[in-house]
């Protein structure tokens, strides 16, 4: 998939996509909450329950459910797009050892820059060889490589592929030990590209806490849950409580906390792993649609199931 500037137009239409996307769950609200609570009706199925004096918060697993997909509908167009054009860069940055290597060949072996540049590209089976093979291609028409190159950086705007277009232009212009120059650049590149491969490789455990952290905090926030307040609940002691917790109070609370947490957790782990918090947009996704779905299962699988378990062993 080519690259995508996200700017113009091409932003307009990723923006268009997420309305689209996030006309549904908006209409149901919209019909099924807001219309009924404007009317002084009954906000749908949503219960209040009140967490202190003069604060209530209301739960509906349903009305959570359809939030929580309002806003991962309007996030994941821009999540998804930003995660190709980096899988992308990843591609083109993991070519450009081999790339120069190539062109410094060619070129010591007494080809003109141009066609060692071609033989270069084709060798390149990724998006850097597809890439210089239109700037050759553009050259062969008779335009200039500088101008060529300028085309390519409007297309393809990233710093990987600024310096590559400088390199060559100089080699270009300059003559003289083109050849040297070219390995240095090549050798250059192979470094920051091993430099790159050692960071990510020692980040992912870090990355993966986020995911893991998640997990546990869902799995306590359901012991809790089912083991701690329901049973308080049952018992309706006066001496120990004023009033009954509602459980449906407490599965508020964590439905939000966990839902907050996956959000800001996704863009710790893309700035982490990509170095800007954009990047982990589709991580924040992801995780909060596990969290959405965990808590839908809780309602109807998990929580049945544990309360099976916790009889069994209190009988």
């Amino acid at each position: 998939m080519p690259y995508i500037v996200l700017k113009g137009r091409k932003l307009l239409l990723i923006a268009v996509v997420s309305a689209t996307l996030s006309a549904a769950p908006l209409m149901i609200l919209l019909e099924c909450y807001v219309l009924p609570f404007l009317m002084h009706r009954k906000f749908g199925d949503v219960t209040w329950h009140q967490l202190m004096s003069g604060i209530s918060m209301p739960w509906s697993r349903n009305f959570y459910t359809l939030l929580a997909a309002l806003v991962m509908a309007c996030l994941a167009p821009y999540a998804v797009v930003e995660y190709l054009n980096r899988r992308y860069v990843d591609a083109v940055e993991r070519e450009m050892a081999s790339f120069f290597k190539g062109l410094a060949e060619g070129v010591r072996a007494g080809m003109p820059l141009i066609k060692a540049l071609e033989m270069a590209a084709r060798a390149a089976s990724g998006p850097l060889g597809r890439e210089m093979r239109a700037v050759v291609a553009r050259v062969e028409m008779g335009s200039s490589l500088e101008e060529a190159l300028a085309k390519l950086l409007e297309k393809v705007d990233v710093p990987s592929l600024r310096r590559a277009a400088t390199l060559i232009t100089v080699a270009y212009e300059s003559g003289g030990r083109v050849a040297d120059v070219l390995d240095a650049a090549a050798e250059m590149y192979g470094m920051i590209r091993s430099y790159e491969d050692e960071k990510r490789a020692s980040i992912a455990p870090y990355a993966w806490t986020v995911y893991i952290s998640l997990a546990v905090f869902l799995f306590v926030s359901t012991i809790v849950l089912v083991g701690f307040v329901e049973q308080l609940q049952r018992l309706r002691i006066p001496a120990l409580l004023a009033s009954p917790i509602p459980p449906q109070l407490f599965k508020a609370i964590f439905f939000i906390s966990s839902f907050i947490e996956a959000a800001f957790g996704g863009l710790v782990v893309g700035k982490m792993r990509g170095g800007t918090i954009k990047a982990g947009l589709l991580h924040s996704v992801i995780l909060m649609g596990l969290v959405t779905l965990y808590f839908n299962l809780l309602d109807l699988y998990i929580e049945p199931l544990l309360r099976g378990v916790f009889q069994l062993f209190s009988s």
